[in-house]
């Protein structure tokens, strides 16, 4: 053999000894922790010889680039680097994903060019090795769905413009557009993948499973299903911090002067939860802000009418620990005087009508990519998230004594509940829509509390204190609900009811919330239960539609004034429409009182289910099925003698002339009247001659009055329009029988 062919083939045999892979065991030595990952020139990533085979924790964050950078966190994955001659490969760790070891199994994520090396480490160009995003959001894994966990966006084009080195972890930023090869091929998005990678130390923190026999009580996020070794069977992780120290939130530097304390009370509320101080508050050093790897975030994020609040978290996939987590609170919910009320109602309204369109509806905004199966936290609904609030700001803009003080104070307690959602997020609850179910002030009590209220002429506290308007933060409370928690945060130093038993059960292994039946439901279970609503009021469902009706009927006239104020006194001069040219429909007045007609309607029906009468029974089945019918009649029954009779129920706002037989007007709710055109426009002509609207602060901020012509202009249009709204409702009323 010529002699510089003999030396080839031993320069080739050397290589490939020195560069053969790492030899990975089938489950690595949970005593030895991977060395930390470094950082190379120009943002390249650095792994140590020692570190291949090794477990990462490999968690990640997409952030849109476009509206506003808020994040979604993605399903963390514990992976091994292994070296190869031409490269290096990310594999995610089979533990969790087969029945047995004994038939290896590998998961590539990706391969990475080599771009140096030595005797210490192998310089990889992570950039160009990440050509796929996952898009497995942290709030979808509570089960084992290997196609979800698969799900990928590809990556036409990237950049990693930074890579830093923080507390024991690498920080990846890359800039990239994601297009899928599924739905909407021909969009590319832009998004910031924000990568955490850091040493995972096995059994560091000790998961909680949960029961099924508390899951119909109180449920946690939980991290996807993983199968264990032999049987087959899957379990879950719930999603919890650390206690053994404190676990602090830090509301960014960009908060309001105004909304600190507010902030800081919704983050504190949860002490009181655990009863004891395990949740601080601080600020966050300036240039901080969401997502972050060594700060749990409460963001402010300064957009007016964006119309949602979430939270955000990255968990160990296999302990359930939280690693850290944001929150996300817009200014929408912040207006300091009657001017900004004015102009969020302007928002609200426009947000919350039903367009043709919804895809070309700038109002409706999705914090995730239409492609993900979930987004984060508190991905509510826009339209229901305006509607309601539109309402509550209406009744706080109908007071003769309202001041910028009243509203701000408002404002302010609205915060305080809105932040305690989030954060209770973050510790690791799910949502609770059943929290209302609970609620002990009655419609009438809280409105007579709200009057109060905004005028500072709450006396008797005790009278209220002691009442609840929902069992828990975790509910979508109605503005005025949500008001009052917040007030009840400053004024009684106690968390509600099934906050306190949900972190009780899921820090502290405590059985109270099954114990004492305690109303429970989340996400899954909304248009199950026809008493599971998001953004609804009261114990009875029934009560609770008729009194939403009421409420509708009685707000009409003041909808129109405010229809006209903000035509005439816009915040930008630009915006401004003559009055002659504004529009008034009644179809989506009539549509809502349609809507709930039908809510109260749908309980005549066997199938409805109700959350309220299933509680009572130790299990739902053929075995029960007719004293659960029994006692939903009977629960209907009660509802309908507790309104004085179906005919008053359902029938009394009806604009026709039927022949109904309506008792004593009902107690502790609103009365339903009927729906007169004479009556309305009668009202109307009171209310434009009222202190409250003969002088008004505008969106603008500046007093400002209604002329003659303009008086007279609106009380012709309202007629018109009441007119039209008799017999539109009965349209629609018609069409949902």
């Amino acid at each position: 053999m010529p002699r510089s062919i003999g030396i080839a083939v031993a320069l080739f045999i050397t290589l490939l000894f020195c560069a053969a892979p790492q030899k990975v065991p089938a489950a690595a030595d949970t005593n030895k922790i991977a060395p930390q990952l470094q950082v190379a020139d120009g943002n390249q990533l650095a792994i140590p010889r020692g570190g291949f085979g090794m477990d990462y924790l490999f968690a990640a964050s997409l952030i849109p680039q476009t509206r506003a950078a808020t994040s979604t966190g993605l399903a963390g994955k514990i992976i091994r680097f292994e070296l190869f001659p031409d490269g290096v490969d990310m594999y995610e760790s089979t533990r969790g994903l087969v029945v047995t070891e004994d038939l290896p199994a590998r998961r590539l994520l990706a391969t990475f060019s080599i771009v140096s090396s030595n005797a210490d480490r192998v310089v990889i160009d992570f950039n160009k090795g990440m050509r796929r995003v996952f898009t497995q959001t942290w709030t979808e894994v509570d089960s084992f769905t290997l196609d979800e966990r698969d799900r990928v966006l590809e990556v036409p084009e990237s950049r990693v413009f930074e890579m830093r080195e923080e507390e024991g972890r690498v920080i990846i930023r890359q800039s990239v557009q994601l297009r899928s090869r599924q739905s909407e091929s021909d969009i590319e998005a832009r998004y910031e993948a924000r990568y955490f990678i850091s040493p995972y130390k096995a059994g560091a923190f000790e998961g909680k499973e949960p029961s099924i026999a508390d899951g119909k009580y109180a449920r946690f996020f939980e991290t996807e299903g993983r199968i264990e070794q032999g049987t087959g069977r899957i379990s879950t992780r719930i999603a919890r911090f650390d206690i053994s120290h404190p676990v602090t939130f830090y509301y960014s530097a960009n908060t309001p002067s105004n909304y600190v304390d507010a902030v800081k009370d919704g983050i504190l509320y949860w002490n009181m939860a655990f009863g004891k101080p395990i949740v601080q508050a601080a600020k966050a050093p300036d240039g901080v802000t969401a997502p972050n790897a060594k700060y749990n975030i409460i963001q402010w994020v300064p957009w007016d009418n964006a119309g949602f609040a979430y939270a955000d978290a990255l968990l160990d996939p296999v302990s359930g620990e939280s690693d850290h987590g944001q929150a996300y609170i817009t200014s929408v919910f912040a207006f300091y005087g009657v001017a900004d009320a004015r102009e969020l109602l302007r928002a609200l309204e426009e947000m919350g009508e039903t367009k043709k369109d919804d895809k070309k509806n700038p109002a409706g905004l999705r914090v995730t990519m239409p492609f993900f199966g979930s987004g984060p936290a508190c991905e509510m609904d826009q339209q229901e998230f305006a509607q309601q609030m539109a309402h509550g700001l209406q009744e706080v803009l109908t007071n003769d004594a309202l001041t910028d003080e009243a509203v701000l104070r408002a404002s302010q307690d609205y915060v305080r509940e809105v932040v305690a959602h989030e954060v209770g997020h973050v510790l690791g609850l799910r949502h609770n829509f059943a929290g209302s179910l609970a609620g002990t002030l009655t419609r009438k009590d809280l409105d007579a509390w709200f009057k109060a209220y905004v005028t500072g002429q709450v006396t008797n506290t005790y009278a209220y204190t002691n009442k609840l308007t929902a069992n828990s933060v975790m509910d979508y409370n109605i503005f005025q609900s949500a008001v009052f928690i917040g007030w009840r945060m400053r004024t009684v130093k106690e968390a509600l009811p099934h906050d306190r038993a949900a972190i009780a059960w899921g820090y502290f292994d405590s059985t109270d919330a099954r114990d004492k039946k305690m109303f429970f439901a989340t996400d899954d279970d909304v248009g199950r239960y026809g008493d599971v609503r998001r953004f609804d009021y009261g114990p009875d469902p029934v009560v609770s539609a008729y009194a939403d009706t009421a409420k509708t009927i009685e707000m009409l006239p003041n909808a129109i004034i405010e229809t006209y104020i903000r035509a005439r006194t816009p915040r930008n001069t630009n915006d401004r429409v003559p009055l002659a040219q504004v529009n008034l429909s009644p179809v989506s007045y009539a549509r809502t009182i349609s809507y709930q007609f039908a809510d109260m309607l749908s309980w005549f029906k066997k199938d409805t289910r109700s959350l309220r009468i299933e509680n009572q029974f130790d299990f739902v089945g053929d075995l029960n099925l007719k004293e659960r019918y029994q006692a939903h009649w009977n629960y209907l029954n009660t509802q309908l003698t507790n309104l004085s009779g179906v005919d008053r129920a359902l029938f009394s706002f009806l604009p026709l002339d039927l022949k109904l037989e309506l008792k004593d007007e009902p107690k502790d709710v609103p009365v339903v009247h009927r729906l007169n055109a004479s009556n309305l426009t009668a009202r109307l002509e009171k209310l434009l001659d009222s202190t409250n609207y003969q002088t008004f602060v505008g969106l603008d901020n500046k007093k400002t009055n209604f002329t003659r012509e303009d008086h007279d202009l609106i009380i012709q249009r309202g007629r018109v329009f009441f007119e039209q709204l008799e017999k539109e409702t009965v349209k629609q009323v018609c069409l949902r029988l």
